[in-house]
Formats: C-alpha cells, structure tokens, sequence
C-alpha cells in the first residue's frame, strides 16, 4: 500500500505543525539577524522549545504507527544510508549533552555554557524535525518554499537597501582601510557582518546553479519534456542574479574563494555539468559583475530611483540571457552548441576579470587581515592546549581572549569555527562535529549531489570566520540534508513547480528501539529543561535591559537584583550591581559571581577596585595583579591602578601610617615599570596588530613623578620618627 495513502488527517496535521514550526525558525533567522546575539533570541528560544515538547508525543506517535503498519522503517539506499542519517541527528544531540556535563563540571563562562546549551538544544530539534518533514511530500514542498524564501529574503532585502532605500541598520560596512574593503563600502545584509554574509549567498547562489545546470543536464536524455524544462529552468534561475550580486557586493574572498573550491569539486566529479553551469550562470554573473562595478563606483549609495531601474533592467537582462543561452542550448547541437559554450565561457572570464580589477589591489597586496588571523590561531591553539579533550565550555575564547593574546588586537571572535568549537569542547566535541560533517555530506551525496557544492562552501568558509556564531549558517547545514532527502524520496528536482509522487518512504526514526514512552518523557524532559532555562535568561535579559534604560538608582538596584534571581550567571549583571551596591555588600557579590565566571576580566577588575579603596597595598596588589593577568594589554587598567596605589598612599599619609604610604608608592612606581617594559616592547614591534593602541606610556610620566614624591616624602617621616 502507498504511503501517502495510509496518511489520515490527524497525521498530516502533525506533519503541517512541523514544517510550520521548522518555518518559523527560518524566518526568526532572518529578521534576528542571523540568530547571532543570544541576547535577542532567548524569547524565541522559549517559545521553540515550548513548541517542540508539544511536539514530542505526536511526532513519536508517528514513529511508532509507522513501525507496527509498515514493519520497515528504512530509509532507501540501505542501512549505510540510514546510518548516516542517524549520525546526522545524534551528533547535535551529543554536542548537546557535552555542554550540559561542561555545565556541571564547571566551566570558564556558565553564561557562554548556557547560552551553548540552548543553542545546540534548538539545532539537535531543528535537524529532527526538518529530517522529519523530508519524509512527506507536503513537508518537502514547505522545505522547498522555506529555502527559496530565505534566500531571496536576505538577498533582496540587502539590495534594497542599496537601491531602493530600504531602512536596514547596518546593511552597508564602511570603512576607509583599502584592505579591508577595495570601495570603502560591502555589503551586510541582515546579518550585518559582510563575510558570512557573502557566505550565506555562495550557499544560495551555488545551489541555483547547480540546480539549473542539473536540470538542462536532465533535459537531455528527455527530449519530449524540454518545453516543461524550459518553463522550469527560468523559473530556477530567477534567484541566480540577486544571490550573485550580493555575493560580489560583500566583497568577501573567503566566500569568493569558498564557492570556487566547492563548486570545482564538484564539477571535477560530475564533469557532465561543466557545460551546462557555464550556460546557466553566464548571463547573471555578467550582469552582477557590471552590477557591482556600476555600485562600487559610488561607494553603494545610489538614489533610489536610478538604483531600482539598474536593479531590474540587469536582472532582467540576466533572466532573459540565461534562457536563451539555456533554451538554445537544448535545441542547438554540434557547432551551435559549442559556439554558445564557448560565448558563456567568455562572459564568465569578462565578469571575473572585471570583478578582479576593482579589487586587485586586495587580492595581490599584503593582507592585513590575513596576519591578524594567524595570529588569532597561533593564540588559540596554545588556549586549546590547556584543556585539549572536553575544552573549558561554550564562550572560551570570549571569556580569554584578553589574557591569552600575545599582541593587542581586539578580536573577542576567533575567526574559525573549528577552533571555536575545539576551545569549548576540546577534541572530543571536534571529533564529533566532524563525524556530523561527513553524514550529512554522505548524506546531501548521495541523495542530491548538486546540493553538494552548498554544503562544501559553507563547511570551507566556516575555517576562515565565526560563521557558525550564526544559528543562520547551523539551520543551512541541517536543512540541505533534510532538503536532498526530500529531492530523493519525492523526485523533486529544485526550481520546479512541485510534482511530486504519490509514494515516498517513511521517515527514519531518529534513535533506537525503545518503548515510546519512556523516549517521549525523556525528550519531553529534556525541551522542559531547556524551556525553563531559555525563559530564566530571558528574564534576566528583560530586566537588565530595564535597568540600563532607567535614570533612577534605587529603580536600578532593584531591577538588576532582580535580573540577577532569574539569571545568576550573567557577569555583566553583576558587575553593573555591585558598582552600585556599598562596601562588602558589592564584594560579596562578585566573590559570588565569580563561582559562575571564575576567569572573567571585568569581575576580577571590579575586586582590585575594592581593594584600591581599602587600607592594604599587599591586598590591592594581590587583586590588580590577578586582574592584569586577564587582561594584559589593557592601558586604562594600568593607568587607574596605578592611580588607585598613588590615592592610597595619600590617605595612609595623612592617616600618619607612613609605612604603608610608603609601600603602596613603591607598589604603584612598580606598576608603572612594569607597563612601561610591556609599551616599550610593543612599541618595538609596531602598529601593525596594535589595535588597543597599547604602549603610549607618556601620560604615565606625570603619575610617577607624584608617586616618588610621596614615597620620599613618606620615608623621610618614617626615617624622622625612627631617629
């Protein structure tokens, strides 16, 4: 019996409700702005995590109707198949679970641990879920349309911006450093940061092409459906200009050259498409290429009106070209073909090579950028040493980057999400990430491999950049599998109209056997605790956003203790309320924070402050000490305390207590030494790196001439007194 026949409604509401609530996940990814600041999606996350144990007894209803009708619960192409499929839903869950035992071993950061678990929580469900939908014919339509949707909302709305005037903060980059950007000018988009930018539309773009390029592949071997091929290809590529224009207008290399490597290999293994991909994409990338060559003249600022007409009439221009050179193609043979061939290769070198120019100096010069990220990488790997096997919890590199850098650079992301993901978790959750990689590329290979070159690029590009401290780029990379399961089960062929067949195989289940009911309570268990502990930060966060908009110090106090019994983890909570709270009081506060953050750099500075105001050099020292140490270039920090030694010296001095006045001059001239050594050696190597601007120590002059004159004259009073 078909599958689709046995479907009844009340489980074909199950499946409308998953793909509803997988949908909704893609949209908050784009209007959150990539799902990048944790702070912003904590209510997004409460209400996911409500949702997915709601879920959980209907979707393992499902599972269980389907093992006593059917028997099989296999997934096509066999038991490797399935197995991978497996391992592509386990390992975020195993990933999951190596954040909670972080958690409770105690680790560097539990707020960056947190913040860890919960997204790791909404990734493990998300591929679930989505790999669930793959299994219907009306899940894999809502797939297909999620995707698309996606895509063209986060190019378009960045184009717009552009072109049309549309309001997006920070959809444009502007800097005046050449080699950061050959324009001034790149392009953000919604996610505000033009490298995983660029990356999320070589995702998109790679996935039009080969899409297009597949089906006039295709379209070969069918002579009787070329009409339908032809309504279907323009159809396809109608994504292609927009995704390639906002591809050349972030001006990232790493996308740039992430695409070229994913697409090659590819195309290395499927050589029958090399013609096709040139046909199909030579008329966008041409246009995009003079798109971006009319935009960067400008620096990205048009007028509306001229920005909206050059917009549409290269799109158009492209749309129009594609099909012919396609739709020619699938009719032409022998010279025509070769001739047209030949015509697509000399757009594709005409839209490189103009590209090239305009960024030539970028390509061929120095990189700036280049040598601050090795020096980045040599830093994390000697953080990585320290705990190379379960790692320190999720924010390591955040929480030490301060203390483990060798130069002054600003850099609280590592730039490489391999590495990011070996500091948090060491090499067992590397290993882990990488067994995920390999399934789903098994998996996209084998069942769609033209999706392939998409989940190549997105896997390159992430060595380069913090693309996966985007939730955006994790849902890309759990979807493709979920979307090549789809493309084999149903027959969809991306870029048509859906068509699909009546029968498909029954989805996978995503673990062992087992009785449903104790799975159901366990994972019912499990999205409970993660429900409270997303709505627990999400407080917290609402509450301190409250107090930093009040003006009213008593209305602060009050509401930041109370974002503190929601969330004691936070840091910076803590650190703000015991500014303002007296004496032992704020003390006790970090002491007691400091059990969450045992490394944090602002906690431990708030301590020396404290102590700067006692009675005890010995203790100042001890306390400014530990805090230098967490943060070694920090110019302000020597300054003040420094500061803090010479206004101790004065109130022991008047106090009439002149040996210690005395000592805490002496401690502060050995402050300023010791930061006079560190600027002088910093000095030595230049500016290059230098991005704190550390080493100026000339307004630290005036500061030891009044510390030596009251350390003399403090010992001459205690000389005068001993004789």
């Amino acid at each position: 019996m078909r599958w689709n026949k046995r479907l009844n409604s009340p489980e074909l509401n199950i499946v409308y409700v998953c793909a509803g609530t997988v949908f909704t996940a893609g949209v908050a990814a784009c209007l959150l702005r990539g799902l990048f600041f944790t702070g912003e999606i904590y209510p997004f996350l409460t209400v996911w995590f409500a949702l997915c144990g709601l879920l959980v007894a209907p979707v393992l209803a499902v599972f269980e109707l389907h093992k006593r009708t059917d028997g099989r619960g296999q997934e096509s192409g066999g038991p490797v198949v399935k197995k991978a499929a497996l391992t592509l839903l386990g390992c975020p869950l195993a990933i999951l679970v190596l954040y909670a035992w972080t958690g409770l071993r105690g680790p560097i950061s539990a707020q960056g641990t947190l913040d860890e678990l919960l997204r790791w929580g909404l990734y493990a469900s998300f591929a679930v879920l989505a790999y669930f939908c793959a299994g219907y014919r009306q899940g894999a339509r809502l797939l297909g349309a999620m995707w698309h949707a996606m895509g063209m909302a986060i190019s378009l709305s960045a184009l717009f911006a552009v072109c049309a005037g549309f309001k997006l903060p920070y959809a444009v980059a502007y800097t005046s450093a050449p080699e950061v950007s050959a324009t001034g000018a790149r392009l953000a988009g919604l996610l505000e940061y033009p490298n995983t930018f660029g990356a999320v539309m070589a995702v998109f773009l790679l996935e039009r092409l080969f899409a297009a390029a597949s089906l006039m592949e295709s379209a070969k071997s069918r002579p009787s459906a070329i009409k339908q091929s032809v309504a279907t290809g323009v159809y396809g590529m109608l994504p292609l200009f927009p995704y390639a224009a906002a591809l050349l207008l972030s001006e990232s290399r790493g996308a740039w050259l992430s695409a070229a490597f994913a697409g090659a290999a590819v195309l290395l293994w499927k050589r029958q498409l090399c013609a096709p991909l040139l046909l199909a994409g030579a008329a966008p990338m041409a246009a995009a290429a003079l798109f971006y060559r009319q935009l960067a003249r400008a620096g990205l600022a048009v007028e509306p009106a001229p920005g909206l007409l050059l917009l549409a009439g290269l799109w158009g221009a492209a749309l129009l070209g594609g099909a012919w050179l396609c739709c020619r193609r699938r009719v032409a043979a022998g010279g025509g073909c070769a001739a047209r061939v030949a015509l697509a290769a000399v757009m594709w070198t005409a839209a490189g090579s103009a590209v090239l120019l305009q960024v030539r100096e970028r390509i061929t010069g120095p990189s700036s950028t280049v040598a601050a990220r090795g020096l980045l990488y040599r830093d994390a790997w000697k953080l990585a040493a320290e705990a190379p096997w379960l790692g320190r919890g999720g924010g390591t590199w955040r929480s030490s980057y301060l203390a483990a850098q060798s130069r002054p650079y600003v850099g609280s992301q590592v730039h490489n999400g391999y590495l990011d993901l070996l500091l948090n978790l060491g090499g067992v959750g590397l290993a882990i990430l990488l067994l995920l990689l390999i399934a789903a590329g098994w998996l996209v290979a084998a069942a769609a491999p033209r999706l392939l070159p998409s989940l190549l690029a997105l896997a390159l590009h992430s060595a380069v950049d913090f693309d996966w401290s985007y939730g955006l780029m994790w849902l890309l990379l759990f979807l493709l599998p979920a979307l090549a399961r789809a493309e084999k089960l149903h027959s969809v062929v991306a870029g048509e109209p859906p068509q699909l067949p009546a029968s498909a195989e029954p989805p996978p289940v995503p673990g062992g056997p087992g009785r449903p009911a104790a799975a159901a309570a366990l994972l019912f268990s499990v999205a409970l605790a993660l429900f409270i502990l997303s709505f627990q930060a999400m407080k917290g966060e609402t509450l301190y956003k409250q107090a930093a908009g009040t003006s009213q110090n008593r209305e602060r106090i009050v509401l930041l203790r109370q974002s503190l019994q929601w969330n004691p983890r936070d840091p910076m909570t803590a650190a703000a309320l015991s500014r303002m709270l007296p004496g032992n009081q704020g003390r006790d506060l970090i002491l007691k924070s400091l059990k969450y953050s045992p490394e944090n750099a602002a906690l431990k500075w708030e301590l020396a402050k404290r102590a700067l105001e006692g009675e005890h050099p010995g203790t100042a020292m001890y306390w400014v000490r530990r805090g230098q140490q967490l943060d070694v270039f920090n110019a302000a920090k020597r300054i003040e305390a420094a500061e803090g030694m010479l206004d101790m010296s004065v109130r022991r001095l008047r106090e009439g207590d002149w040996t210690s006045a005395r000592q805490s001059a002496e401690a502060g001239l050995e402050l300023l030494r010791q930061y006079r050594l560190l600027g002088e050696r910093e000095s030595g190597k230049g500016i290059q790196h230098n991005d704190r601007r550390f080493g100026n120590v000339q307004e630290a002059e005036g500061l030891g001439l009044r510390l030596k004159g009251v350390r003399s004259e403090a010992w001459h009073l205690e000389m005068a007194i001993r004789l």
